[in-house]
């Protein structure tokens, strides 16, 4: 989270230019963005946001939030002097209580597979109202476990709630469990601190549209379709007086069927519109990276098997790296009752491999696709398979030096597998593998979707930077901005640091009088900060991918697997990295400061000071 009111050079900076302002030019600044030409519907805004979706609709809610400072703690007091405009292409959601009313309904008795993994942080910004309408309607799939294992070595990670009490106690994270329930009523239940939930998309943006109905500084615009943008120029930027407003031009579909073209003017426009963004590429300067991973996601829901006790793992998420990509399988609508007994228990996967195996996934019957999914997610660690293949072991001189490479081999191979079994005995929560529940059937559609690597780009043309997540007037956030590998579940959690930062340099200018959009200072920090933790969060997730997929060269599909498992078609390159792999999660696990510390990243807590 940025915090724009610790950082005193900036402050003082922006203080002066405000100063420096001629008043007469200052009141022809106010007067025209308060006029409206003729012959035209003209509206002005602090912030038009492009996209009222969960990044889109968050970013409304966290700007008119006045329940907490810049500090992320004190009040503000009073509310802020705020007009926003929020412009969804689709008709507005439905009230939360009509969406959950409909799942009553027999084809919607069902979570649906679009959904997110958000980390506490994430969900912290989501307010209480917000987190409690959810949790309440049986709407937020929390998970304070999480198991995660290779199909070539014994290690396994297995991360709990209780790796995050010392975060929490610090201040550094928010426990969400406050949000649920009185301070007395959480001595009284223990609850575990959350690592997550995964939240449909449906639910989500309606229980924030709701609380954003309630305040009447922001227009909720739907069915809307712009137009054209028109935005002031780079040599607009950084002299006394703001530039020009940012122009939108929409048209909107009238419940009667005809359309309205108007304009909206506004300080700041923000593209919250998706990895397709309309808005970015309007505006023409606004370069991407973008790389194919050659990799298809395929994401349903399943309903799991409650007949052999496996409800105390409906809190659990589940994640095992094949070669050819991970299978996750995370928990959604269960954070009623988990220990109920009655009703089934629903679950997402989400199972990245290649096109042509995700196209062969997706054409399977619902019986078949699970029988499938159990087959290779319902398997525990395996031992690691010998760095020396017969024909390397078979190729050295000598008896002697080849029964000195075996023993080696075995030494540095049970030497790993005891490094497993030791990290059993440390607590009770984390002494065993789990077997995943099994599936009984899919519930709901099959999707299936590319997966893309991108980010913006910052470039210079003609003497001017240009690029990254802003130019004049207009931001980035979200998808607009980045995508990145499903694996991490860092989607949507980057999405809503962008969220973040820029809300808290809203309500900056506002506080201080200032025009966010208009001046180049806000836009530079809130640039500078999204680029640098955006490329480390996709830069590390792809690094990631790259390390626990470097066994699927071998692979050409599914079937291919278990040819694999059984030690054939691998590489000595391969099991050195498979090995490596191994051991690397085994430190990490058996090291309690080192798992900690990666868990509170997961988590989006704040680092911790360094004396």
């Amino acid at each position: 989270m940025v915090n724009i009111m610790s950082s005193a050079p900036i402050v003082r900076r922006i203080t002066a230019q405000f100063r420096r302002w001629p008043p007469r030019k200052f009141h022809l600044y106010i007067s025209r963005f308060n006029s409206t030409a003729p012959g035209s519907k003209r509206e002005h805004y602090n912030v038009v946001i492009a996209g009222g979706g969960a990044v889109g609709s968050a970013l409304a809610r966290l700007v008119l939030d006045d329940s907490i400072g810049l500090d992320g703690n004190s009040k503000y007091n009073s509310r802020r002097p705020l007009k926003i405009a929020l412009l969804e292409q689709r008709s507005s959601p439905p009230p939360l209580c009509d969406v959950v009313e409909s799942s009553s309904e027999p084809n919607s008795s069902f979570p649906h597979p679009r959904a997110y993994a958000l980390s506490p942080t994430s969900l912290s910004y989501l307010g209480p109202s917000v987190l409690q309408s959810l949790v309440r309607s049986n709407r937020c799939g929390i998970y304070d476990s999480m198991q995660i294992w290779e199909h070539d070595g014994p290690a396994q990670l297995h991360f709990v709630g209780d790796d995050l009490e010392g975060a929490i106690h610090d201040g550094r994270l928010v426990d969400l469990n406050s949000y649920l329930h009185k301070p007395e009523e959480l001595l009284d239940i223990k609850a575990k601190p959350w690592l997550g939930a995964v939240i449909e998309d449906a639910p989500l943006v309606s229980a924030i549209w709701d609380e954003l109905r309630n305040d009447n500084r922001i227009d909720l615009l739907d069915n809307v379709q712009i137009k054209s943008i028109e935005a002031p120029s780079y040599n607009a930027m950084g002299k006394v007086v703001p530039p020009p407003p940012v122009y939108i031009t929409c048209s909107r579909t009238k419940s009667q069927g005809q359309d309205e073209s108007y304009t909206l003017s506004a300080d700041l426009l923000v593209a919250a519109d998706g990895a397709n963004s309309f808005v970015r590429k309007s505006m023409g300067n606004f370069p991407m990276m973008t790389r194919a991973y050659g990799r298809k996601a395929v994401t349903c829901t399943v309903e799991l098997d409650t007949s052999k006790g496996t409800q105390g793992m409906a809190r659990t998420a589940f994640q095992r790296f094949l070669p050819f990509g991970p299978i996750a399988l995370l928990p959604v609508w269960n954070s009623v009752d988990t220990n109920q007994t009655n009703g089934p228990i629903y679950a997402n996967v989400v199972w990245s491999t290649t096109p042509s195996e995700a196209n062969h996934l997706l054409s399977l019957s619902s019986s078949d696709f699970v029988s499938t999914l159990n087959h290779y997610l319902c398997q525990g660690p395996n031992v690691n398979p010998s760095l020396l293949s017969d024909s390397t072991a078979a190729g050295i001189n000598g008896s002697l030096f080849t029964k000195f490479a075996k023993e080696i081999d075995s030494l540095l191979r049970t030497a790993n597998t005891a490094l497993t079994m030791g990290t059993w005995t440390e607590s009770p929560s984390r002494n065993f593998f789990r077997m995943p529940p099994r599936s009984v059937r899919v519930a709901g559609p099959m999707l299936g979707f590319d997966l893309t690597l991108s980010h913006v780009l910052t470039s210079s043309a003609s003497g001017n930077r240009h690029g990254g997540y802003m130019s004049p007037r207009v931001s980035l956030v979200g998808d607009a901005a980045h995508m990145m590998h499903p694996m991490a579940g860092w989607g949507l959690n980057l999405g809503m640091g962008d969220v973040v930062a820029l809300a808290n340099l809203v309500k900056e200018a506002i506080n201080l009088g200032m025009d966010v959009g208009g001046t180049v200072l806000f836009l530079d920090q809130y640039n500078y900060d999204r680029m640098l933790k955006g490329w480390g969060m996709v830069g590390s997730v792809h690094g990631l991918n790259e390390l626990f997929g470097q066994s699927d060269s071998v692979l050409k599909s599914v079937a291919d697997f278990d040819e694999h498992q059984r030690g054939r078609n691998v590489g000595s390159i391969q099991k050195l990295l498979g090995f490596s792999r191994s051991l690397g999660m085994n430190l990490v696990i058996g090291i309690g400061p080192v798992r900690r510390a990666l868990v509170e990243v997961a988590a989006g807590a704040t680092p911790k000071e360094i004396p």
